[in-house]
C-alpha cells in the first residue's frame, strides 16, 4: 500500500477515534444509557465497559497518529465489535435505539452497520505495510491535509444525512 494512503487512513481514523471519545466523555449520561439499552451484556458490566471505550478509542486515535503498531488492527477490531452490537440489536427488531455513537444522536439501522463495516475494511487495509517509506515532500503534506479534510466532511455529512433520514436529530 502506498505510504501516504497509509497515513491518510491513519489521520483520518484517528480523527474519528478522537471526536467520539470525546463526544462519549462529553455526554457520559447519555452513553451510559446507550450501552444499557443495547442489552448486551449484564448491566454493571455496560456500565464498566461505557467508562471503559471513550478511554480505549482515545488510546487507538493517539496509537494511529503515533503509528504505533497493532493500532488500525485495534480500530478494525473495535469498528467491527460495534458493527456486530448494531446488527444484534437491529435482528432483534429494535431499531429505536440510539446508535451511541456520538455526535447526533440516531436510531440503529443497517448503513451504520455497513457504514463500520466500512471504516473497519479501511483499517485492515491501512494495516498492511506501505510499499515503501514516505519522503515528505510539500505536496504530501497538502495531499494528505487535504484527503484527511474531505473525508472528515464526507463523514460528518454523511452522520448528520442519516441522522435526519431516520429520525434521529434529536438533540
Amino acid at each position: 500500500m502506498d505510504p501516504i494512503l497509509s497515513l491518510i487512513i491513519r489521520m483520518g481514523l484517528s480523527i474519528l477515534f478522537a471526536t467520539a471519545a470525546v463526544s462519549k466523555l462529553r455526554n457520559r449520561r447519555d452513553f451510559y444509557a446507550a450501552m444499557l439499552a443495547y442489552q448486551l451484556l449484564p448491566p454493571r458490566w455496560a456500565m464498566s465497559l461505557a467508562d471503559i471505550l471513550p478511554w480505549a478509542e482515545a488510546a487507538i486515535a493517539t496509537g494511529l497518529i503515533l503509528d504505533v503498531n497493532g493500532a488500525l488492527p485495534a480500530a478494525a477490531s473495535l469498528l467491527l465489535i460495534y458493527a456486530l452490537a448494531m446488527a444484534v440489536n437491529l435482528a432483534r427488531g429494535r431499531r429505536d435505539l440510539d446508535c451511541g455513537c456520538g455526535g447526533a444522536p440516531q436510531p440503529l439501522n443497517v448503513w451504520l452497520v455497513g457504514r463500520n463495516l466500512l471504516l473497519a475494511g479501511a483499517a485492515l487495509a491501512g494495516s498492511f505495510s506501505p510499499a515503501g517509506s514516505l519522503t515528505w515532500k510539500p505536496v504530501d503534506a497538502l495531499i494528505v491535509a487535504s484527503a484527511v479534510s474531505v473525508l472528515a466532511l464526507i463523514y460528518v455529512s454523511s452522520h448528520r444525512i442519516l441522522a435526519k433520514r431516520t429520525g434521529g436529530n434529536r438533540k
